[in-house]
C-alpha cells in the first residue's frame, strides 16, 4: 500500500512541475512576443517623427539664375511626397519650376517633382513670400500656357508621349482668383481634352475670358494607330474645336482617376 502511495506521488509532483514549466513557457513567449511588438510601434513611430524631423520649415527652389522660396506646410501634397523619399535634399534639388508671367505683387509658378523619363507631378503655386496657396495640377510633360484677355484665368498644356511616336494633349483651364480648375460646359469636350489625352492640340487660344478654342485631328477614332498615320501624314485634316468654360463649377484640385 505504501508503495502505491509513493508511486502516486511521485506522479503527481512530476505531473505538476511539467505543467508548470508548460505556463511558465507560454508566458514568457506571450510576453516576448508583446514586447517585441512594442518595440517595432515604437520604431515605426520613431522613424516618421524623425522624417518629419529633418523636413525644413522653408523650401528654397533654384533655376538658373533664379530661386523660389516658400513654407513646405503651404504645399501639404509636396510635403507628404518628401516624407516619403529618402533623400530629401536631393529631391527638392531635382524639384523644377517655371515662373508665370502674371502681372500681380505675388509670384505664380509651376512647381515639377517626381519626374519619371519626362512626364512629372506638377503643383500649381501662388506666393507672397509669405503665404503660399498650391492647386494639384495633372501628371504629365508641362508644355505651355496661355493668360486670358483679362489677365485672371490661365490655360496649361500638358502632353502624353506615347513611345515618342504618339502624343495626345490635355488642356486645363484655371481660375487664378479663386486658385481653382475651371470646368468645361461640355462634359463630352472635358473628357476628351481635360480629363484624358485623348487627341493632339495642335495650337490653342483664347477666344475671349470665357471661351477658347483648339485645333486637332479631323478624325472618326482616336486609336493609336490612326492618330500615328495621321502625325505621319503630309496632309492632315485639321479641324477646330471651340471649348467654353463653367465659371460656376470650379474643381479645388486636378481630378485623378
Amino acid at each position: 500500500m505504501k508503495k502505491y502511495a509513493l508511486a502516486f506521488l511521485i506522479f503527481f509532483i512530476i505531473g505538476t512541475g511539467s505543467l508548470i514549466w508548460v505556463y511558465t513557457s507560454t508566458m514568457t513567449t506571450s510576453q516576448a512576443a508583446e514586447t517585441s511588438a512594442v518595440h517595432m510601434e515604437r520604431l515605426g513611430s520613431g522613424s516618421g517623427d524623425s522624417a518629419a524631423a529633418s523636413l525644413p520649415d522653408v523650401v528654397e527652389f533654384k533655376s538658373d539664375d533664379t530661386s523660389l522660396k516658400v513654407h513646405l506646410n503651404d504645399i501639404p501634397q509636396y510635403k507628404k511626397y518628401l516624407l516619403n523619399q529618402g533623400n530629401i535634399e536631393s529631391e527638392i534639388a531635382r524639384t523644377q519650376f517655371v515662373k508665370l508671367p502674371v502681372a500681380t505683387a505675388e509670384t505664380y509658378a509651376m512647381l515639377k517633382y517626381s519626374c519619371g523619363t519626362q512626364a512629372c507631378s506638377t503643383i500649381l503655386i501662388r506666393t507672397d513670400g509669405e503665404h503660399t496657396d498650391s492647386l494639384t495640377m495633372p501628371v504629365g510633360i508641362f508644355q505651355d500656357y496661355k493668360l486670358s484677355p483679362d489677365h485672371d484665368k490661365m490655360l496649361f498644356r500638358y502632353a502624353n508621349d506615347e513611345g515618342g511616336v504618339v502624343v495626345r494633349h490635355i488642356i486645363v483651364a484655371v481660375d487664378l482668383d479663386s486658385f481653382k480648375v475651371i470646368r468645361y460646359a461640355s462634359p463630352d469636350l472635358e473628357k476628351q481634352f481635360m480629363l484624358k489625352p485623348t487627341w493632339p492640340v495642335l495650337s490653342y487660344a483664347w477666344i475671349n475670358n470665357d471661351r477658347f478654342d483648339l485645333e486637332t485631328a479631323a478624325l472618326d477614332t482616336s486609336d493609336f494607330n490612326a492618330i500615328k498615320d495621321w502625325l505621319s501624314s503630309e496632309r492632315r485634316k485639321i479641324k477646330k474645336v471651340e471649348i467654353q468654360l463653367d465659371d460656376s463649377h470650379q474643381l479645388d484640385e486636378f481630378p485623378r482617376e
